[in-house]
């Protein structure tokens, strides 16, 4: 479970009605990925993956695949440092292709696992808080892994 997560959704976002709320929570309480987009709205009672995208979107969160993605690369890092294991090691594990998983970290940060893993945890929620702050629209000057890139 991603503790620190959760309780800054709670603390970012109070107010955030339950359907929302459930969302997150499911995708911080699982680190990752709750199930495609049709399922999810299926067990939410909506009618399609459009309604919930709508919704997401309505109250400033980030498409659910990458709501799951950022929960992921975050259980990643903190698995890394618990363990002092790898990416590569993580991935095989969690029976995901390594280049995947890779690909993935620089896609959201624009950093590489290197710089992400010396970066650390703490980092990595940071980002993700911004995210969900933002409603993932974070331009250049609050985003921590472009000020890290021009140093």
């Amino acid at each position: 479970m991603l503790a620190h997560s959760l309780a800054v959704v709670r603390c970012l976002r109070p107010d955030m009605p339950l359907l929302p709320r459930a969302v997150v929570e499911a995708i911080l309480l699982s680190e990752g990925p709750i199930g495609s987009a049709d399922e999810v709205a299926r067990r939410l009672g909506l009618p399609n993956r459009f309604k919930l995208a709508r919704l997401l979107k309505r109250h400033g969160l980030l498409p659910l695949h990458r709501l799951a993605e950022w929960a992921t690369l975050e259980s990643w890092t903190l698995a890394a440092e618990r363990g002092g294991v790898s990416l590569c090691h993580i991935a095989f594990h969690a029976k995901r292709h390594p280049s995947a998983c890779y690909r993935l970290v620089k896609e959201l940060t624009g950093l590489g696992w290197e710089e992400v893993r010396v970066l650390g945890s703490a980092w990595v929620q940071n980002e993700f808080s911004n995210r969900l702050r933002y409603g993932g629209r974070v331009s250049d000057d609050r985003h921590g892994s472009n000020l890290r890139r021009s140093n």
